[in-house]
This record gives C-alpha cells, structure tokens and sequence, in this order.
C-alpha cells in the first residue's frame, strides 16, 4: 500500500497496482482474527495505482489488498 489517510468516518487507501490484476479491498477489527470481510467487489486495475474510499463503522480496523488469481 502507499498511502492510508482518513478524515471524519472516511478512510482512503492507495496502491500500487499491476494493469490487467484483479484486485480485493478487505477489513478486519482485530489482527487475531483470521476472517478478513470483502469490501466491496473485485476491482480489476486499469493502471498503476488504485485509490479506495470506505465509511468507518468501527473505531478500528485494519485493511489490505488482496492480488486475486
């Protein structure tokens, strides 16, 4: 990931990407738990970057991009 920020209840995540790679956001509260939750659907990247806004619900939370087969 490059860049994480947020303001208010939003959160914005930029990443680097490969064009072509289908992509998944993905959320968890707690980093002891194993089931991370989709946000959103698959996005397939049309260049280099990517940038994904999400409304916090939670106090916490912790994000990732997944590079889907």
């Amino acid at each position: 990931m490059q860049t994480a920020s947020h303001s208010g209840k939003s959160v914005t995540l930029t990443f680097s990407t490969t064009p072509t790679v289908m992509y998944q956001v993905q959320f968890i509260t707690d980093l002891t738990q194993t089931n991370w939750t989709n946000l959103g659907s698959p996005i397939r990247a049309t260049n280099f970057t990517w940038t994904a806004s999400e409304t916090m619900t939670n106090s916490k939370g912790f994000y990732r991009i997944d590079q889907l087969p």
